[in-house]
């Protein structure tokens, strides 16, 4: 008789012998385990998407039972399809024989399920489960919930099927388990796994407060500027803080122990006067950051420290000369009498915060140095920079925070490249590498804002003796500029903002691999700028040739454009083979230099010792030199009467700054920079012999820049020897030619030429003329601009560019009726334009109509909300109006911007005293002549000036170098 079909199908015995099964029953039992870890790590992940305290993760934290619980996942996963491959390689046989559909696929996708999630694990191992890589951990999640069921589907086709009440207690167990695990990962998190320590109010800390600590040593009760630093922080004259205000253990930024040995070191160090290859403080990121590592192993930031021997010869001419004390100075060495061994060492610290962390933040540099230490010779290492956790202000001078109370989230931060530990700790990171990256990667890191910390610097009475002085400041030369978009006045609007990062840390390759590539691209940490003196040093020419490269794209222009003599039009543009010049007469060539890439001035940095500058010559048809300026001598020199772009910076005495001793710095003779969008005009003035006419010459002019001028170089190789160990002498540091131009002109006798266009003005050239234009008004030549000005309103008559800059040339000789009439044609091009708003602001403040002038500012910063400038003539324009609390609004959106700012302190007090807010316009007051300039020093450019040509003409409004012709 045949069976019921409501009869239950009788249990079958297994097919598979005792030493499997109990080989798949270990494998069940493992799988419970490792499926419950899934489901706690799950939950976890789920409680962190919507903020479930206390079992979400924190942003930078992650609690140790966490990890360990995700290595477990790893290593029991990777375990179990080990186990899983010899239980099928064995099963195999017997079931092939047997052959059964529904089994055979079941178990077939249980396989190929099985394989992916190895797959995918380990690419996650390797990889990192990045953003990027997305597409791994989803298809490793969807294929770990799916395995359960292609699992139970074979067991339930299979010969020998378990039944449904054994899944249900499995899987009832495994829920028990996983549940255990989130409450005890919540417990233990209640517990204080990963609490950091509270930022500390010491003169070192975090949350140190200014204000209260320099009460009454500024003047007027309540002002302290803003960049004061409290002479009890261990850190004093640097900005720099730690979390707890304390010393930091050297090895967090040193990171000993990971390849680089200091016997290593030393002899590197001895042998080549500076280490070049270890990459100290990098080991242990180049694990999973090798092309980052790389990149940053070539950088100027790498060599900022006792490894760039130009620092060296400068911090240790500070620390050994600088020895004039002043209240502040005996105030940090009292309170520290252990760790600061006289007055220079304790200025150095000024500069150590950006130059020294590793040096400063361990306590080193009030004590003597050991330039072949770890330390020393780190320079800025990674953790230097994606350690810092907070930047305190826009004021620099390294005013940022480095957190010392937890140095490393993950498991086995201590142990050794090569140990189980370490490849456990590296495991950990690219599992969970968001909270490595929330601890290392901040969103100041992005921003322009956070450069400034250490590239706006000032210098003040504990440094110099003297007063506060603006030093170097390339973050306010690009913030208040059109490439920031924070600039009404710009000549030259960019369709788009650039920060720092666009143009220092642009998308580069990535072809080791590195985990932070983004398509194989990673933002570059070459830092590529201006410094080809360090490169040269290492012979590293690679480096040497991609910085001037980046120098050469698109940064700078050359244009010889135009010739001028007494009694004639101007003469533009000079054209090959096209133009005339007359001999017998006085003939001044203009050169136009146009900033039109770099985000800042050109040059940046530190201007005392840069070298940019103007060769001008002309040859005749035999390539025989004929006349010349900006020659460099036998000895290395520039010509002292070259056109340069630099400044020329002296002491109290008048005697140039020549060693980058900062803390003598008294007072600027002059400086040539030009600003983002922006031109200069050298003038080159000479007389062409008689003799020449008919002559063809080809006039050149070459911008080229040398790192270091001769006497720095010539300085820091006499007081650093060590440092140049590889070198006899002192080092011909290299030249590039950025931008070059030249025109053949021919030499004609007197009265054969009239003047004016010597080719046909295109009107695709509209921008020479604009920036001949811009050039001439800069320099004080408004009726030469004029007319350039005039010249691209006729070219392009469809561009504001031309009435705008004719309206803002009228403006700057006080000719408002001209003003007006040149933004009405403006207006008529573009309509309501922001930048012409800025110009129609000016014009009506100068003419008294306050409340339009207002009206035309808001129009402003409609557009441009961060314009400092229209902040600040609003809110002069409002004070005149006597609208004296809009005023004050006005300009605390300027001390918003720029803290620092003179003018908005000065008109600040100007409004409070109208309102008759006493108290505080004494410190309105204070913070002006804090910030104010020394006009008594401009005694001591003068007597400089009538013992330096040179330098005398570089001061002049309109520099013009007359030149000798070379028989």
């Amino acid at each position: 008789m045949s069976r019921s079909k409501a009869q239950p199908r009788p249990r079958l015995p297994s097919l598979l012998p005792g030493w499997l099964r109990r080989l798949l029953a270990g494998a069940i039992v493992v799988a419970g385990f490792l499926l419950a870890d899934t489901v706690y790590l799950l939950l976890v992940r789920f409680a962190s998407g919507v903020g479930l305290t206390p079992f979400a993760l924190g942003a930078d934290t992650l609690p140790r039972f966490y990890q360990f619980m995700l290595l477990a996942h790893t290593g029991v996963g990777i375990a179990l399809v080990g186990v899983m491959i010899v239980f099928l390689v064995a099963h195999l046989p017997t079931v092939w024989r047997r052959y059964h559909a529904a089994s055979a696929w079941s178990g077939g996708a249980y396989a190929v399920l099985g394989i992916t999630l190895l797959v995918t694990g380990l690419f996650i191992l390797s990889a990192a489960a990045t953003r990027e890589n997305q597409w791994a951990w989803w298809t490793h999640v969807v294929a770990s919930s799916v395995v359960v069921g292609a699992y139970i589907v074979h067991r339930m086709v299979s010969f020998a099927r378990p039944d449904g009440l054994q899944f249900a207690r499995y899987l009832g167990g495994i829920s028990v388990a996983a549940l255990a695990l989130f409450l005890a990962h919540g417990a233990l998190v209640l517990g204080g796994g990963g609490t950091l320590a509270a930022p500390s109010t010491a003169p070192g800390g975090a949350d140190r407060d200014v204000q209260q600590l320099l009460a009454g040593r500024f003047g007027p009760a309540g002002w302290v500027p803003v960049a004061a630093v409290p002479p009890a922080s261990p850190f004093f004259p640097s900005a720099t803080t730690t979390t707890t205000g304390a010393y930091l253990a050297a090895r967090i930024l040193t990171t000993p122990g990971f390849g680089t040995s200091r016997d290593a070191v030393r002899a590197e160090v001895a042998d080549r006067g500076f280490v070049m290859e270890a990459r100290i403080g990098a080991e242990s990121c180049e694990t999973c950051h090798p092309d980052v590592v790389d990149q940053w192993a070539t950088s100027a930031h790498r060599f900022a420290s006792f490894n760039n021997p130009f620092y060296e010869a400068t911090i240790m001419d500070m620390r050994r000369g600088a020895l004039e004390t002043n209240p502040w100075m005996e105030e940090h060495i009292a309170s520290f009498p252990e760790d600061v061994d006289g007055v220079g060492r304790g200025k150095s610290k000024w500069c150590s915060g950006c130059h020294d962390p590793a040096l400063m933040l361990a306590g080193t540099m009030g004590r003597e140095i050991d330039r072949t230490s770890l330390e020393a010779q780190a320079g800025l290492t990674c953790l230097a920079c994606h350690a810092i956790d907070r930047v305190h202000d826009q004021t620099g001078n390294g005013n940022y925070n480095i957190p010392d109370e937890q140095e490393d989230p993950y498991l086995f931060p201590a142990s050794p490249p090569g140990s189980s530990g370490r490849y456990l700790h590296d495991l950990a990171v690219k599992a969970r590498p968001a909270v490595h990256k929330a601890r290392l990667l901040k969103p100041f890191h992005s921003e322009s804002a956070f450069c400034a910390t250490c590239h706006k610097v000032s210098l003040t009475e504990p440094v110099n003796n003297y007063r506060w002085l603006r030093g170097q400041d390339d973050f306010d030369n690009w913030d208040d500029s059109g490439v920031a978009l924070n600039a009404a006045r710009t000549f030259y609007l960019p369709p788009s903002k650039r920060v720092c990062q666009d143009c220092h840390m642009p998308l580069e390759p990535a072809p080791r691999g590195d985990v932070a590539a983004d398509n194989g691209m990673v933002r570059s940490h070459r830092f590529l700028a201006v410094n080809t003196a360090l490169p040269y040093l290492r012979a590293d020419t690679a480096t040497v040739r991609r910085i001037e490269e980046f120098l050469r794209d698109s940064k700078l222009t050359v244009d010889v454009l135009a010739v001028k003599a007494p009694g004639r039009a101007v003469t533009m543009p000079l054209e090959w083979d096209a133009s005339e010049v007359e001999a017998g007469v006085p003939l001044t060539f203009d050169v136009v230099v146009r900033n039109a890439g770099v985000g800042h001035t050109f040059p940046g940095g530190t201007n005392d010792s840069n070298e940019g500058w103007l060769e001008f010559t002309i040859e005749d048809e035999e390539g025989n030199l004929l006349v010349a300026s900006g020659e460099i001598g036998a000895d290395g020199y520039l010509d002292p009467m070259a056109h340069t772009f630099k400044a020329v910076i002296v002491d109290e005495d008048g005697d140039a700054i020549h060693r980058r001793n900062a803390q003598d710095i008294h007072v600027t003779v002059y400086q040539n920079v030009i600003g983002p969008g922006s031109a200069d005009i050298a003038h080159f003035e000479l007389v062409l012999p008689d003799a020449w006419v008919e002559s063809r010459l080809t006039v050149r002019a070459r911008l080229l820049w040398r790192k270091f001028d001769r006497a720095y170089t010539e300085f820091a190789f006499a007081g650093n020897p060590a440092g140049f160990a590889s070198f006899d002498d002192v080092p011909d540091l290299p030249v590039t030619e950025i931008a070059s131009d030249s025109a053949r002109v021919l030499v004609v006798g007197q009265t054969a030429v009239d003047g004016g266009p010597s080719f046909p003005r295109l009107p695709e050239q509209w921008v020479r003329y604009n920036d001949y234009g811009i050039g001439l008004l800069l320099e004080g030549d408004t009726r030469g601009a004029a007319n350039a000005f005039e010249i691209v309103a006729a070219l392009r008559p469809d561009v504001s560019d031309g009435p705008l800059n004719l309206a803002k040339t009228a403006l700057a000789e006080g000719n408002l009726t001209a003003a007006y009439d040149a933004l009405a044609r403006a207006e008529e091009v573009a309509t309501g334009d922001a930048r012409a708003a800025w110009v129609w602001g000016r014009v009506l403040q100068e003419d008294g109509r306050y409340s339009e002038a207002v009206l035309a500012y808001e129009r402003v910063l409609e557009v441009f909300p961060e314009d400092r400038a229209t902040w600040r003539a609003m809110g002069r324009t409002l004070f005149l109006d006597q609208q004296f609390e809009r005023a004050l609004e006005a300009l605390a959106e300027v001390l918003e911007i720029d803290p620092e700012d003179r003018v908005a302190h000065y008109n600040r007090m100007l409004a409070l005293r109208a309102l008759g807010r006493e108290a505080e316009a004494d410190r309105a007051e204070a913070a002006y002549l804090y910030y104010g300039i020394d006009e008594s020093a401009q005694e001591i450019t003068r007597a400089y000036r009538a013992r330096d040509p040179g330098a005398n003409i570089m001061a002049q409004p309109i520099p013009t170098h007359r030149l000798e012709i070379r028989r």
